[in-house]
């Protein structure tokens, strides 16, 4: 419960710019109520669910806007947080046709001795806070139009989410000859409802669009092996 609770508060703390404000000060509203009283799993994880819809595409754009200031200015921030001799040193890695990409995914990580990796993780969390304050500064400014229209296009996109997730819910509800079947199904519309809001990996778009197709699939093949096992009885003394 309490580790539900503190990524509700990750996904509040960090609500991307220029989010309507309306909506900001309800959330942080629902998220106070439950800090303060009781409440079950079930209900936290439904508000969390709920909010993650909204929450989505605006997180979706403003990581849009992360990797271009990131790209645009990440290694000068770096290296600012680096002494000299290090600096070199990483400007030495650089040469050797790696990128920003590769040195976050800990590549060649042993092109540097303990220490160095000890200030360069440190240089990384600086350089991360400095990219996103910066990316901030960018959403309001120059990078503002940009920022919306990523938003508009992953708006339509959460809606072609929702429309699948809804077509999975109503397989689900009209499964009635394989309980397992309908379980699964509920099961996985709640791993994509959970992957929009910080309770799990989240969600590939193209995944909830073949996932209705893939359980269709998986009922007909169900229909197939429960014919192959039924017993057929045969009445040997029939005339007929």
């Amino acid at each position: 419960m309490q580790f539900t609770l503190t990524l509700f508060k990750r996904l509040v703390d960090n609500i991307p710019p220029l989010f309507p404000e309306d909506l900001k000060y309800q959330i942080k509203k629902d998220l106070k109520d439950i800090q303060e009283n009781t409440t079950s799993l079930e209900k936290l994880e439904e508000v969390m669910i709920r909010y993650g819809y909204e929450i989505w595409p605006w997180n979706k754009a403003f990581r849009e806007i992360l990797s271009v200031v990131e790209e645009k200015v990440g290694e000068q921030f770096l290296l600012d947080n680096l002494p000299t001799s290090l600096q070199e040193k990483f400007l030495e890695y650089r040469h050797l046709g790696l990128n920003l990409k590769d040195f976050h995914s800990g590549r060649l990580a042993n092109y540097f001795d303990e220490d160095q990796r000890i200030l360069l993780a440190s240089a990384l969390v600086n350089m991360k806070s400095q990219v996103h304050e910066f990316a901030v500064r960018e959403v309001v400014g120059l990078k503002k139009e940009f920022y919306l229209n990523k938003l508009k296009e992953f708006k339509i996109i959460l809606e072609d989410i929702k429309h699948n997730l809804n077509r999975l819910k109503d397989l689900a509800k009209k499964e009635n000859d394989h309980t397992t079947l309908a379980n699964e199904i509920s099961a996985r519309v709640e791993m994509f409802e959970h992957g929009l809001c910080l309770l799990a990996p989240e969600i590939s778009h193209e995944e909830v669009k073949r996932a209705h197709e893939f359980f269709v699939g998986r009922k007909q093949e169900l229909n197939r092996l429960r014919g192959i096992h039924e017993t057929i009885e045969i009445d040997f003394y029939s005339k007929e």
